[in-house]
């Protein structure tokens, strides 16, 4: 390999995010669009709920226009979904926050990053653009609805397709943590306060008493309840969600969702008022950059580490699976800076805050980083150490 050539890294398996056991349906500017088992879940809701309205509609039915006009509107409405979270995910890769994919399940789509955005303004952009798209497409099929009144199933479709849209959107921008919503309250009291931390765990409470209310809703829903001691402008948007068991799951999705969220608040702010100085361990010599491998191998061999650091001043790390990747006819004239995984992905400086240092280790290739000082190796962090600092 020649100093023209660009250093290849060894590739990285695709972390299985919150839904590990999602198959990949393709793939949007690099991002797997995966579908989980739940979503049938979903879509078989949504189908008998199209199926029934079309088949109770007045005069002579026909079942098989029935079911296609079902199974159409049912993968249009998914269609929508996707459309939304493809807003977030395309707006987060624009601002430099790379994603790690967009999962379809039984509540909807969740766009899950690498990280969290870096500025109030940019989370704002990347959170309002779903919602947004919702409420152009509700516009998009109102208006088929309205120029499509001579084919009534078309223009059915089409406008039970426009208020989906609209009740997404509309629901997406109650502040209910995690909920699009909860996430944009929380950019603003970011913006306000300057405290990203203390802006999760507002957003998150507000996001808990939401849920709360969504869960008590649809029990009186599921019980057979109605809101008859309801006021007058209350009853009638209480007994609209009152849609029982789901309503009911919702709730509980959206309450255990906001709790993780305050409780992952609580542990930032403790990460964060403490550095990656304060718990860093050892960290072995660094091994010469130019070194071949059958070289290094015998020092990785005889003085065993999670991790080593290259070159002084660093320029990558390295770990044995590195080495033993390469065929062994190749290690006399492979070089270890050839192999190397970059300094700027496996690395970080002595003061960074433990939150920061967190972040980057969980995206590097092996979970772990070596520790800087002006650029010399001064020591290694682990989730291990992490772990043991906050039990």
């Amino acid at each position: 390999m020649t100093d023209a050539e660009p250093r290849q890294q060894p590739a990285r398996a695709q972390p299985a995010g919150s839904f590990p056991n999602a198959w990949t349906l393709c793939r949007v500017q690099g991002i797997p669009v995966r579908i989980d088992w739940s979503w049938l879940l979903m879509a078989g809701y949504v189908g008998f709920f199209l199926y029934t309205t079309f088949a109770g509609r007045p005069g002579p039915a026909d079942p098989l226009l029935t079911l296609a006009l079902a199974v159409a509107g049912t993968a249009l409405f998914t269609a929508s979904i996707l459309a939304h979270e493809l807003g977030h995910a395309l707006t987060s890769l624009d601002r430099n926050i790379p994603v790690l994919s967009i999962t379809m399940f039984a509540l909807g789509g969740v766009t899950e990053s690498t990280r969290e955005a870096d500025r109030a303004r940019d989370e704002f952009v990347i959170v309002g653009i779903g919602p947004f798209i919702s409420l152009v497409l509700a516009a998009a099929f109102g208006l088929v609805a309205a120029g499509t009144i001579g084919l009534p199933y078309v223009a059915g479709l089409a406008g039970v397709l426009a208020v989906a849209n609209l009740i997404l959107a509309i629901f997406n921008i109650v502040p209910g943590y995690p909920l699009d919503g909860g996430r944009l309250l929380r950019s603003v009291l970011w913006g306000i306060t300057g405290d990203p931390h203390k802006s999760t765990r507002w957003a998150a409470r507000v996001g808990q008493a939401f849920a709360a209310t969504l869960v008590l809703v649809g029990l009186v829903g599921f019980t057979g309840g109605d809101f008859r001691w309801a006021p007058g402008f209350l009853r009638v948007p209480l007994e609209w969600i009152s849609g029982g068991l789901w309503t009911l799951l919702i709730g509980i999705f959206l309450f255990q969702g906001a709790t993780s969220s305050y409780k992952r608040a609580r542990l930032r702010e403790q990460l964060n008022r403490t550095s990656v100085r304060d718990v860093m361990g050892s960290v072995p010599p660094p091994l010469p950059a130019q070194w071949n491998l059958a070289r290094a191998l015998d020092v990785v061999q005889e003085r065993p580490s999670l991790l080593w650091p290259v070159g002084d001043p660093v320029v990558g790390t390295l770990v044995l699976g590195q080495i033993d990747a390469v065929p062994s006819d190749l290690w006399d004239t492979t070089t270890v800076e050839d192999i190397a995984l970059a300094a700027d992905v496996t690395a970080v400086p002595v003061d960074t805050p433990l939150d920061k240092a967190v972040e980057r280790m969980a995206n590097a290739p092996h979970n772990m980083i070596v520790v800087t000082d002006a650029g010399r190796a001064v020591g290694l962090l682990t989730p291990s150490l992490v772990s043991a600092t906050h039990h």
